[in-house]
């Protein structure tokens, strides 16, 4: 759920809005059995219901009309837009159906109901934090875990299915068929006009977003398009359009709610009600809607708030996955003990081992200058340089009933938390009650006047969350303790078949996996270079060790 944004410099203004509205170890254990559809799950903290719910839980997101994607096919034959080969060939996790799930929808893919305009298929934190990895043949879920959705070949793959259907009389026939029986009101010509609108939508919405550089499996540019759907598409201010060009991984939710301080660099205060902020603004950016009228102190929007403080609340139960030796074998003890030793050397000052026992922990992170270590400094610098018009928000004041007046250019950063402090005021009972719901007590975030750094998080359970560092441009463990100029320049994402010995996805070449090229702009596997001095006998050793964290 921390594919989210706020700011640190205005968390103690966030939290007098609070205020003013508002007087086991587990050891690597498997779960009892398979699922339905043959999943394994591992003890992470969550029963069947909990991780159920999270994975179909509406924060507010509104993509297509949901009878739509029913009915929807894919471009190019009449199978299912939504048969799980297609879906899991775009990364998503695909389950079997049940009491939460009826449709059989994958994870992350949500019925969001709407009585007024009727219900929309949406995204959910799961779609982009829900991982799965494949051992000896058996597929292991990792709840919280990275993802590898290709995000945007997801969205063109819809807009190329929508574009077909009405080029191709026989397949818009099968498609509006169920449609028109459902509501006799419809007719043919009718949601040919409404498809036909809805392109036009998605169209616009992707050239905001058009990027040079490839996302492919497994990652995003969330700032970027966060940023553009506030300070282009609320504001409807074209000039403020910035390629999203920085994409990052989805970053694991384990332990995130007990850190100081979230997103890769350390943007986003974790003390209330900052979670909340954070998750209403990416419920806006992934297409949750806002009015933002001139002269308004509230904005109307799309965003389930009673929803975001269940989920924020369940994921701070939510612990690291323990490797498991069941089945993917027992660790060599000689091997972690050595490699322990290295750790305590060499990782353990920016990576601490938190305890999952201590279900109240409170986790500080490392922040390291962005020239201090050394990787790919887009994203960071994306973040610190851009800036924006405010266009009808100009003389607002920055946190809508209080704070310093919004000048006519800003920073992007300004203009979400404008926004989403506006809409969450929109809903003031609802806005109390998420942050009853969820409320925790986690350390202030340290002192920092810009966003210069990245964020070095506990690392346990990092077997699970390749590739690595925070743009993906290193496939394995292993391959991150090589020095930058050995570690692998191409490569595949998008198997989830785990390499049991260097420690990440396998990542030659197969069919619906995306090729990375770490020489593009965005895509460095430079920096990050300690421990890279380490004899290969030690770096096994290690790589041993941090299997078991």
């Amino acid at each position: 759920m921390k594919q989210m944004i706020s700011t640190r410099g205005v968390s103690s203004l966030l939290q007098q809005i609070a205020y003013n509205f508002f007087p086991v170890l587990l050891c690597g254990a498997v779960s009892q059995a398979a699922s339905a559809d043959d999943t394994i799950y591992l003890e992470q903290g969550w029963d069947h219901q909990t991780r159920q719910q999270l994975s179909f839980t509406s924060f507010g997101s509104r993509f297509i009309p949901y009878d739509w994607f029913l009915a929807l096919e894919q471009p190019d034959s009449s199978i299912a837009f939504r048969d799980n080969n297609h879906m899991a060939a775009l990364g998503f996790v695909t389950t079997a159906a049940d009491e939460y799930n009826p449709d059989g929808l994958p994870v992350g893919l949500v019925r969001d109901a709407d009585k007024k305009n009727g219900d929309y298929l949406g995204l959910t934190c799961a779609a982009c934090h829900t991982g799965q990895v494949r051992i000896n043949g058996k597929r292991i879920r990792i709840d919280g875990g990275q993802a590898l959705i290709d995000y945007t070949q997801f969205e063109q793959k819809v807009l190329a299915a929508l574009k077909a259907t009405l080029g191709d009389s026989d397949k818009f026939l099968r498609f509006s068929a169920p449609l028109i029986a459902a509501d006799k009101t419809l007719t043919e010509d009718a949601v040919a006009t409404q498809i036909q609108t809805r392109i036009e939508e998605l169209e616009k919405h992707y050239a905001v977003n058009a990027s040079e550089v490839a996302y492919g499996h497994g990652r995003l540019d969330a700032f970027g398009q966060i940023f553009n759907a506030i300070a282009v598409e609320a504001l409807n201010l074209p000039q403020n359009v910035h390629a999203p060009d920085a994409p990052t991984s989805y970053p694991v939710l384990w332990d995130a709610s007990h850190l100081d301080v979230v997103q890769w660099n350390a943007s986003a205060p974790n003390k209330e009600p900052g979670p909340l902020f954070q998750n209403a603004i990416t419920a806006l950016a992934v297409y949750g809607t806002v009015t933002v009228p001139k002269n308004k102190l509230t904005y109307q929007s799309s965003i389930r708030i009673n929803n975001l403080g269940v989920i924020q609340k369940d994921f701070y139960q939510l612990v690291a996955p323990q490797w498991p030796v069941a089945i993917a074998g027992e660790l060599n003890t000689e091997k972690m003990a050595d490699g322990k030793k290295l750790y305590e050397q060499h990782c353990v000052q920016c990576h601490s081992i938190p305890d999952p026992t201590d279900k109240t922990r409170k986790l500080q992170a490392v922040l390291v200058p962005y020239q201090q270590v050394g990787t790919d400094p887009l994203m960071v610098e994306n973040f610190i340089n851009r800036k924006v018009k405010s266009g009808v928000l100009e003389g607002d004041k920055a946190m809508v009933l209080f704070g310093d007046k919004l000048p006519a250019e800003t920073t992007p950063l300004d203009l979400v938390t404008h926004v989403a402090t506006g809409a969450l005021l929109n809903q003031p009972w609802q806005t109390i009650k998420a942050i009853v719901t969820e409320y925790r007590s986690n350390d202030d975030p340290p002192t920092q006047t810009v966003f210069n750094s990245y964020k070095a998080r506990p690392i346990n359970g990092v077997w699970a969350s390749a590739p690595y560092l925070h743009n993906g441009s290193v496939p394995s463990i292993y391959d991150l303790l090589l020095p930058a100029n050995e570690r692998p320049v191409t490569f595949y994402v998008g198997n989830i078949d785990l390499d049991l010995v260097k420690v990440g996805h396998v990542y030659s070449e197969a069919p619906d996996t995306s090729f990375f090229d770490a020489r593009q702009r965005g895509n460095s596997n430079a920096g990050h270079e300690y421990g890279t001095n380490l004899s290969d006998e030690q770096r096994w050793a290690l790589v041993e060790y941090v299997k078991s964290l």
